[in-house]
């Protein structure tokens, strides 16, 4: 069943009970809509998931696309894997988030640079 089937039903039976239980689920739902339309290609959200992924933390589902976004910068050459041109580029990419300090850059860079999935 749906997410939106599972939410209206939730919904019809809440309104029963409450306007504020009903209210509540409505400001869930349009929460969890917000986390969904993360950018994954801004920097900044890239360095916030891999930061906390490096030091053991998850961004939960939010944080897939940002970190699908990181490995897929990938440098080969005829069909090889390039770590330090790999590592280079994503180091390239994060560096553009302008808030990110270069401790956290190299954190980052340091433990999935070279990360080939």
């Amino acid at each position: 069943m749906s997410k939106v089937k599972k939410l209206t039903i939730a919904l019809a039976v809440l309104a029963s009970f409450s306007a504020t239980a009903s209210d509540y689920v409505m400001n869930d739902y349009q929460k969890e809509q917000q986390e969904q339309s993360i950018d994954s290609g801004d920097p900044c959200v890239v360095v916030m998931c891999m930061f906390g992924k490096a030091t053991g933390n998850s961004g939960g589902e939010q944080c897939s696309s940002p970190e699908k976004t990181f490995f897929n910068i990938i440098k080969k050459k005829k069909g090889s894997f390039l770590p330090n041109h790999t590592s280079d580029a994503r180091k390239a990419f994060i560096s553009k988030c302008d808030t990110a300090t270069p401790d956290v850059l190299n954190k980052i860079v340091g433990v999935f640079g070279k990360v080939k999935l």
